[in-house]
């Protein structure tokens, strides 16, 4: 009977990894540096798109999230430029911010999905210049309990990994 309580824990535990996964970024235009360690970052930004819906404190909260993903994988992004690093700027374009319905979720997997995506821009520090740009998808729709008790809030914190995956080997 105890071996049948390990693996229900086991595998709820291993289901609840599935909100805060990284999804993998999409390059539309990959971001092309140099060498590794060449990229300072001087801000992260966001803005949605018309017709998002999205609260400043939404924002605020997912901006402060990407920055403490990015700053706990890579410490030295937001440290002062040195020698021949280039300095850079990280916005992200909200396209898509759904809560989804927690009871469609809890009935059945795949209804009421919780949907974040964005494009992600690496753009020149002191002009518009566009570095990189990525797509960046983060969905979750599994069902029962796990389905309709996660939140968007759990859902942000995968998105933020994955944006921290743009820079990977650029820092």
């Amino acid at each position: 009977m105890r071996l049948s309580h390990l693996s229900i824990l086991f595998f709820t535990l291993l289901l609840a990894a599935c909100a805060g996964d990284v999804a993998t970024p999409v390059a539309v235009k990959a971001l092309d540096i140099g060498p590794k360690a060449e990229l300072r970052l001087t801000d992260v930004t966001a803005e949605v798109k018309t017709g998002v819906v999205m609260t400043p404190g939404d924002i605020a909260r997912i901006v402060e999230q990407v920055r403490a993903e990015i700053s706990g994988k890579y410490p030295n992004a937001f440290a002062a430029p040195t020698g021949g690093n280039a300095k850079a700027r990280l916005k992200m374009v909200f396209t898509t911010y759904d809560e989804g319905n927690a009871f469609a979720r809890f009935m059945l997997a795949g209804l009421g999905q919780i949907k974040v995506e964005a494009d992600v821009l690496v753009l020149a520090e002191d002009s518009d210049q566009v570095l990189g740009q990525y797509k960046v998808a983060k969905q979750f729709a599994f069902g029962g309990i796990y389905g309709g008790t996660t939140t968007i809030t759990d859902v942000e914190k995968g998105f933020a990994r994955s944006v921290a995956e743009v820079l990977n080997d650029k820092l």
